[in-house]
């Protein structure tokens, strides 16, 4: 058998193997008109709407803190004094 005789069959083949499907869908046999019900169905609809409200639950923040630290008065009258502030050192040699 040639080259050309071979692909010629094996496109005949494939071609045969895509249209088989569609032979037996035709061939069905059909629904006759005569054999539908007399009587018509009553469809009802029933539309239920769901209304879905996500509420996230609130993150509790920690309480703010105000701490005052040293600095002056703001006017006001105060009944104890304010703390010094903090000795600080930069680490360096410092001068006598």
């Amino acid at each position: 058998m040639s080259k050309r005789a071979l692909r010629t069959s094996a496109w005949l083949a494939g071609g045969v193997a895509l249209l088989a499907p569609l032979g037996a869908i035709v061939a069905q046999p059909k629904i006759a008109a005569a054999q539908a019900p007399a009587t018509t169905r009553t469809v009802i609809v029933k539309k239920v709407v769901r209304r879905v409200i996500v509420i996230s639950p609130r993150v509790t923040k920690p309480a703010t803190r105000i701490v005052y630290v040293g600095g002056g008065s703001s006017g006001g009258s105060s009944t104890s004094a304010a703390a010094p502030a903090p000795v600080t050192s930069t680490g360096g040699s410092v001068p006598k």
